[in-house]
């Protein structure tokens, strides 16, 4: 079911990672759900949606999901963590 403009995520301006979260709903606005990350690059591919945002869909993992929610909270999380600095291991 397509997400109604009451229920989409507004981007913060100057915040990437919201307004990544905001192109990848725009791209994926018409999946009907529970959907598989295929439909969603399927459906951002055909609204001509940017790298950034076929990468994220290309990052999620092989299962349905629920809702855009589900969605954009393991873009997020996948986000997140490569953000965080990597530590140097003693060798």
């Amino acid at each position: 079911m397509p997400l109604t403009p009451a229920s989409s995520i507004s981007a913060a301006p100057g915040n990437p990672r919201d307004a990544l979260i905001d192109r990848v709903q725009r791209a994926v606005n018409d999946v009907s759900y529970p959907a598989h990350p295929g439909t969603l690059i399927d459906a951002a591919t055909q609204e001509h949606a940017d790298p950034e945002v076929l990468e994220a869909l290309r990052r999620l993992p092989d299962e349905a999901f629920g809702n855009f929610s589900e969605v954009s909270a393991l873009i997020v999380a996948g986000l997140d963590a490569r953000a965080l600095p990597r530590r140097e291991v003693p060798g």
